[in-house]
């Protein structure tokens, strides 16, 4: 027999190997992001605190102010 004539031998499956990250990579990911997220909206909402404290503080200075001028009468 010749080399030309013998039947090509079986080639093996190529080895896939696995893409993306693990399970441990996913949920420490997963976490980074809703930490980041939790912060971001913690500075937002303090923001919009301390910016409604000002207004009732300021409409509360008013009305003292209406008051006092009310009593002096």
């Amino acid at each position: 027999m010749l080399a030309t004539d013998a039947k090509a031998a079986p080639t093996a499956a190529p080895v896939v190997q696995k893409s993306g990250g693990g399970f441990f990579q996913r949920l420490s990911s997963f976490i980074v992001g809703a930490g980041i997220s939790a912060l971001a909206s913690q500075y937002y909402i303090y923001k919009e605190l301390v910016a409604g404290n000002e207004i009732i503080l300021n409409k509360q200075k008013n009305l003292e102010q209406r008051l006092k001028k009310l009593e002096k009468k």
